[in-house]
C-alpha cells in the first residue's frame, strides 16, 4: 500500500512534465477497459511494444495492441506523418500492474522512448 502511494505522488509530478520515461495512471474498476495511445511514426516502422520483462502485474491485466489508427495529422504532400498507436487494457483480477512499452524498429532496434503506464485493478 505504500508503494502505491508513493507512485500516486510521483505522478502528479511526473505527468505535468513528461519526460523521455513519462508516466500514466489509471483506475479500473474489475472488466472496464481503457484505451490510450502513444504518437509514434508508422512510416518508420517502429511499433510501440509492451517491455514484458520490466512490467509487473500482466496476470491481472489484459492488453491488446490495437496498432497505429487513422487519427494522422494529414498534411498535403508530407512523408512520415506522425500517428496515434493505442492499445486497450481491461482488468481481470483486482490488483497493481505496472507496464513498461519501448518504442520499437522493425530490426528490434530500441528507441529510447519509453512509457511507463500504472494500472490499479478493483
Amino acid at each position: 500500500m505504500r508503494r502505491a502511494a508513493t507512485f500516486i505522488a510521483l505522478g502528479l509530478i511526473v505527468t505535468a512534465s513528461m519526460p523521455a520515461d513519462a508516466k500514466t495512471q489509471r483506475n479500473l474498476r474489475l472488466g472496464n477497459s481503457w484505451e490510450f495511445q502513444f504518437e509514434g511514426n508508422p512510416s518508420t516502422g517502429y511499433t510501440w511494444q509492451l517491455d514484458a520483462a520490466a512490467s509487473t502485474g500482466l496476470d491481472l491485466i489484459e492488453l491488446k495492441s490495437l496498432g497505429y489508427t487513422d487519427g494522422r495529422k494529414k498534411r498535403p504532400g508530407m512523408v512520415g506523418a506522425p500517428a496515434p498507436f493505442k492499445f486497450r487494457i481491461t482488468c481481470t483480477k483486482p490488483g497493481y500492474a505496472d507496464l513498461w512499452f519501448q518504442y520499437v524498429g522493425p530490426t528490434g532496434k530500441r528507441s529510447p522512448e519509453r512509457h511507463e503506464v500504472w494500472v490499479r485493478c478493483d
